[in-house]
């Protein structure tokens, strides 16, 4: 393994000329914009103009969102509400949007079946209510999935169900909190976080330090969804994928996929599509506190391993891996790896991350991974020079091979200096102020590297408050002109992701749609036009939370036009807690009809109305093996 250290190129583009382009076409509209980001050359990002429209951000509102949902919805048929002017579902729009997130705040709100051998002592109640069954950072939430079928006719099929996972059936039956490994490191925070470690709205420190199967170790699987080779899966940083059934949302179980994972193993939240290969990548990451392994997989379309090298690679990585997403290029795999100092009584006997753990300030290292079946790649670690501000945590939005020699690769860099990393407890965050001493500042950044000099060029694209960059995924891993994320309303200063921008970063403009200060979006995503061509020729998609009415839609941008807003808003008659990852899927059996998802959501709740004992562990034992996690899980109550 070869590291290079090198001199640091910075370059912060700067929007020089601040003219903005209102093309406000109804009250709904509110106050889009086209702006120019042509470069000045600038050594800190503190003096960075940020021409973005602002709104007055309604934090009550934004807080309000954090409700745990007491019903889930099995299946509603919606149509377009026409609010603002907007118009019907486009119906060149077909396929499935899928996305996970955290649901329940209040641990044990949904009671189990009444056929359950085991019901809880203590009925759900109300968020708040009992603050000792609250969880002290939204992330801590249990995972629910949500998927929105277009069928091209004017209508969505909408669905939004929990995962069962074990953590959460442990819990639903005792009706009370039972994971709290993770509260020192909510309640503390710690310096060696670089106030990134309970960031808002996905923190830096996501699970406890304990590996494998335990009680401190809470597999939320709240994180990403994914479809993908006709399967959906739920993801969580540290702990096996859960299976959903796509229709009905039901969880059919923790997955091995086919036997590639051990039960054991600390699988990685989050996924990469090569779009050229036609192939979904995944990684998994044991962290010791002097050394990591880490293992990338190469999945088929057919999701199976692919053939050349058994379809993995492993590599050794010095000191504790703090990793938490990657992107892919041609021939390898990249992740950023902090520079983190381990405690190493406290790693031994607690493992707590704000004890264990501390972020150092200086350089970060680049791993290059040979991706499977890259010939004559050999695996390359570039320190990344440090500029006063982190490299941890970096959240990708896509990288490429530009020649032979150069790898560019965009993302979503925090600066957590300002924050506290000490988070709030519920609602979290009901004012601007208490926001900003919980969340890092997050910027849209641009990192040029050549392999053979080892030189690394740090550009910001754009200093605007961004989150959940994405792009049009059949670009991924190749050269792309735009970026979509979801940007405060503060321009430049720290806020909650609330509008939609579009970054042009060939020509250095952006399109920024900002809704009323009441309404918050989520992540973007991408869905193509059904036959239509070119990188922007779809729609972005995006759950908006309306804080005034209480309520969540999905919102939906011609992605060619985001400045002019919503064509289009379907009302999901919920609320929608503020999420994390998505997917949408165009493929032809995502379009399922309203018929076939209701049976599907019929049976699922039939199945469940029916949990005797061998319905309820069914996913969870191997033959009739029984696990020491499942004998505490299911009779845990004889021995409390």
């Amino acid at each position: 393994m070869r590291f290079a250290s090198v001199a640091l190129s910075v370059i912060c583009l700067f929007d020089a000329a601040a003219s903005w382009a209102f093309h406000q076409t109804s009250s709904y509209h509110h106050r889009p914009t086209t702006t120019s980001l042509a470069a000045s050359s600038l050594q800190s990002e503190a003096n960075i103009s940020s021409d973005a429209p602002t709104t007055d951000t309604d934090m009550k509102a934004y807080s309000s969102a954090y409700k745990t949902v007491f019903e889930e919805l099995p299946c509603a048929v919606s149509k377009a509400s026409g609010e603002g002017g907007t118009g019907p579902i486009p119906s060149d729009l077909v396929g499935t949007y899928f996305r996970a997130g955290p649901a329940m705040f209040s641990a044990g709100s949904i009671v189990p079946p009444k056929t359950s051998l085991i019901q809880p002592k203590s009925p759900p109640v109300p968020d708040g209510q009992d603050m000792d069954r609250m969880v002290l950072h939204p992330f801590e939430g249990d995972g629910a999935a949500l998927g929105v079928t277009f069928g091209g006719d004017g209508t969505a099929v909408a669905r939004f169900r929990y995962v069962r996972t074990n953590a959460f059936t442990n819990e639903r039956k005792k009706g009370r909190k039972v994971y709290t490994a993770m509260e020192t490191t909510r309640e503390e925070g710690g310096p060696g976080g670089g106030g990134q470690g309970n960031d808002f709205p996905v923190p830096m420190y996501r699970h406890h330090l304990l590996p494998g199967l335990n009680k401190k170790r809470k597999n939320t699987s709240n994180t990403r969804a994914v479809y993908w080779a006709k399967k959906l899966l739920t993801f969580w940083e540290g702990g096996l994928p859960y299976k959903l059934d796509a229709l009905a949302l039901s969880t059919e179980g923790r997955s091995q996929l086919g036997g590639v994972l051990k039960e054991k193993d600390p699988f990685g939240g989050a996924a990469v599509f090569d779009s050229a290969k036609d192939r979904m990548l995944f990684y998994s990451n044991v962290q010791e506190a002097s050394s990591s392994k880490l293992t990338v997989y190469e999945f088929n379309s057919k999701f199976r391993l692919v053939s050349e090298a058994g379809g993995k690679v492993e590599v050794d990585l010095p000191g504790f891996a703090l990793l938490s997403d990657f992107a892919a290029t041609e021939n390898y795999s990249v992740f950023v790896q902090p520079p983190v100092s381990t405690n190493g009584m406290q790693f031994l006997m607690s493992k707590d991350p704000a004890k264990s753990l501390s972020v150092e300030a200086g350089q970060a290292s680049l791993h290059l991974i040979p991706r499977v079946g890259s010939k004559n790649k050999a695996q390359r670690t570039i320190s990344i020079p440090f500029d006063g501000t982190s490299d941890a945590d970096l959240q990708f939005c896509n990288a490429y091979e530009a020649d032979g020699n150069t790898i560019v690769m965009d993302v979503i860099r925090s600066d957590g200096q300002r924050a506290t990393g000490k988070s709030l407890s519920w609602p979290w965050a009901t004012s601007i102020d208490e926001y900003s001493r919980t969340a890092s500042k997050k910027s849209l950044w641009r990192y040029t590297i050549n392999i053979g000099s080892g030189a690394v060029a740090k550009k910001c694209i754009d200093n605007v408050q961004a989150s959940f960059g994405v792009i049009n995924p059949t670009v991924s891993g190749q050269k792309h002109q735009y970026i979509y994320a979801a940007v405060g309303g503060k321009g430049g200063d720290v806020a909650p992701p609330q509008g939609i921008a579009k970054f042009n970063v060939d020509d250095g403009t952006k399109e920024v749609w900002m809704p009323r200060g009441y309404e918050f979006c989520g992540e973007p995503m991408y869905a193509p036009k059904k036959s239509a061509d070119g990188e922007d020729a779809g729609y972005i998609l995006s759950v908006l939370f309306n804080g005034q009415t209480n309520e969540s839609e999905i919102a939906i941008l011609d992605a060619q036009s985001i400045a002019a807003g919503p064509v289009s808003r379907v009302p999901l008659g919920m609320v929608v807690p503020h999420g994390c990852h998505g997917c949408f899927s165009a493929t032809e059996e995502t379009g399922w009809t309203a018929e076939e998802i209701d049976r599907r959501a019929k049976l699922a709740d039939k199945m469940e109305s029916r949990g005797n004992m061998w319905n309820e562990v069914k996913s969870d034992f191997s033959g009739l093996g029984l696990r020491l996690d499942d004998i505490e899980e299911y009779f845990g109550d004889f021995f409390d």
